[in-house]
């Protein structure tokens, strides 16, 4: 029996509720939604649900919870997301977990003078370059707002960025339905056309209820154009627990299950088989500043409690880790930014957004994201857990070894060093005479010369030009 298992490799699982608990946040969702309702400001979805059994008074629909259970059904527990030449990229799925920065940052830490500024498009296409050169980013989001734009189309600037400077798949923001038909458009382009796109979807839209229980008419409005094109839908809520749902991690998680859920509910009437991404920003507010605590250790244990609703569910999800409250790239980012990358890999989360943000999430730092390829490496080296088989374990080594012997020219410690061992890019390891002797360099600054040296080679990845003048024009 035990040598049957030889061949098994099972990653370590981190369970966060008991069977009975989860079950105990359905149910308690479903109150939410049986007896509160959500208000709903777009008229067809109004209508949707109205005609679907929903009681709709004042622009309130009461949701049963049997409405709730058959679009968990119709929805796809499994989203394939493809880059933007074609090929896959994510399986969005049971413990198949993914890593990219977060959008909309209004300020950078400027890569010369470490300087906090405004954020421009330039930093957009910066970070965009480098994450395409980063191996363990797996998608990009904007990193930032371009303050050196027309603030009314800065999200066509952004996905522009984004699409002529890396093949990666995009999570994108909209301020409209119109803006979010123009990116789209955008990305049929770059796929080759609307058919195309719809086979091999390179792009994901990142859209929002707001809390509490509130679906507007921009955030269903923009879920309805993604749908009507087969582009996936993130739906999920971002709350402040304290101020906009319970201060209570439980509270926090039924509340913004119902908002999430209630979506899903949508989407499924709009069209059923929608793909929906449920999940969201769980961050509680520190009630000494009124700061959104995004490196808190509530907000990592929101993340894989929600982790492990949306597996109850067989739903993907979205959470976010690798981002801080440190205002610098300093030892608490580290902290921050590490505990909450390891918690969602050993829970199996989906997409983890938001890697790389400083600052409660307003400053981005290019050599910061260099940092957090290696933290993500070290969780996943983690999370891959420790193979037990008979080469692994070496029993012939041992003996070829002996009592007092060393293992540095075995032919075991030559073939497994490099898989046994954890080696990171921008760590420093070396004794400290050799480290200074070449330099005395911290992690931060190796990791603000790689960028520098990625941006400086051009790595970019850019479409055929005419795709790239198809883009320019829309802007």
């Amino acid at each position: 029996m035990y040598r049957s298992n030889y061949s098994e490799q099972l990653s370590p699982k981190l369970n966060w509720f008991s069977g009975s608990q989860l079950e105990e946040i359905h149910s308690s969702t479903i109150d939410v939604l049986e007896r509160v309702g959500v208000r709903v400001d777009h008229d067809e979805a109004l209508s949707l649900l109205k005609d679907a059994g929903c009681i709709v008074k004042d622009r309130v629909a009461r949701i049963p919870g049997w409405l709730v259970e058959e679009a968990i059904r119709l929805a796809p527990s499994k989203v394939n997301i493809y880059s933007r030449e074609g090929k896959p990229a994510m399986s969005l799925e049971k413990n198949c977990t993914y890593y990219g920065t977060g959008s909309d940052l209004p300020f950078h830490l400027d890569l010369e003078s470490g300087e906090r500024r405004g954020a421009v498009k330039q930093d957009i296409i910066n970070a965009a370059t480098i994450m395409e050169n980063l191996p363990n980013f797996d998608f990009v989001m904007s990193y930032g707002i371009p303050g050196d734009v027309d603030a009314t189309r800065g999200c066509l600037h952004q996905f522009a960025a984004l699409t002529l400077h890396t093949a990666k798949p995009i999570i994108f923001t909209a301020l409209s339905e119109e803006h979010t038909r123009t990116i789209i458009e955008m990305a049929a382009a770059a796929a080759g056309s609307y058919d195309d796109l719809r086979a091999r979807p390179y792009i994901i839209i990142y859209d929002e209820p707001i809390s509490p229980l509130v679906h507007t008419y921009d955030g269903i409005a923009k879920m309805f154009a993604c749908i009507e094109h087969s582009v996936p839908v993130i739906y999920t809520p971002g709350v402040v627990a304290g101020g906009t749902c319970p201060v209570t991690k439980a509270g926090t998680i039924v509340q913004m299950n119902a908002e999430s859920l209630s979506g899903l509910v949508i989407a499924q009437l709009k069209q059923k088989g929608s793909a929906i991404i449920i999940g969201g920003g769980a961050t509680p507010m520190d009630m000494k500043t009124t700061a959104t605590l995004y490196g808190s250790p509530e907000a990592s244990m929101n993340y894989a409690a929600m982790t492990e609703l949306a597996q109850y569910y067989r739903l993907p999800n979205f959470t976010e880790a690798g981002c801080c409250n440190a205002p610098v790239p300093d030892a608490q980012a580290g902290m921050e930014a590490a505990i909450g990358l390891l918690l969602n890999q050993l829970c199996g989360a989906n997409l983890v957004h938001d890697v790389g943000y400083l600052d409660c999430g307003k400053t981005g730092s290019l050599p910061f994201l260099v940092m957090c390829d290696d933290f993500i490496s070290a969780v996943r080296y983690i999370g891959a857990g420790t193979p037990v088989n008979p080469e692994k374990i070496g029993i012939d080594t041992i003996e070829d070894v002996g009592p007092a012997g060393h293992y540095l020219g075995a032919v075991h410690t030559m073939e497994n060093f490099r898989s046994e061992i954890w080696m990171p890019t921008v760590f420093n390891r070396m004794m400290w005479e050799t480290w200074k002797d070449l330099g005395g360099k911290n992690s931060f600054e190796l990791s603000r010369e790689k960028a520098k040296a990625i941006l400086e080679s051009d790595k970019a990845n850019a479409p055929v030009a005419k795709v790239v003048e198809k883009i320019i024009d829309l802007l």
